[in-house]
């Protein structure tokens, strides 16, 4: 009988949009699994492993590859740092601004990243997503991206 894994986790979905063969690439993070799942973004794979890899992230990947189970003493703060670059990802275009904005979360401070993740979270449960662009907007004019 398998044990259901009771940390923080990332999961990977695809959906269809109107566009016919190119599906729309999202992630859910949840506090733990089963159940919780506390944001969702539009966001492709490989920002968040590059980004795990850039800051030594230990984490345990499942067979298909699609959810990303967040492991160790710096799990949470790994996990905060994840969604915001998510958050981020799903309002940004440009792939030099995204590497930007990658570098300075890599860079954050512990208060400060438990400051715009706590803002994200609360922009995406009143607002969805206009409340995280918002959320986002204010953090790339603080952080001098734009």
């Amino acid at each position: 009988m398998a044990i259901p894994y009771r940390g923080k986790a990332i999961r990977f979905r695809w959906r269809k949009t109107g566009k016919p063969g190119n599906p729309v690439e999202y992630v859910y993070f949840y506090e733990r699994l089963p159940g919780s799942r506390i944001f969702r973004a539009r966001c492709k794979r490989g920002v968040i492993n590059s980004f795990i890899n850039r800051v030594n992230g230990h984490v345990r990947r499942s067979r298909s590859g699609k959810t990303i189970y967040i492991e160790g003493r710096r799990a949470d703060d790994l996990f905060r740092r994840s969604m915001i670059l998510a958050g981020c990802s799903q309002c940004t275009r440009s792939e030099t601004k995204l590497a930007e904005i990658v570098g300075v979360i890599a860079r954050l401070g512990e208060f400060e990243t438990l400051f715009w993740y706590s803002k994200m979270i609360k922009a995406y449960e009143e607002k969805g997503y206009r409340g995280v662009c918002r959320v986002v907007r204010a953090f790339k004019t603080l952080y001098e991206i734009d």
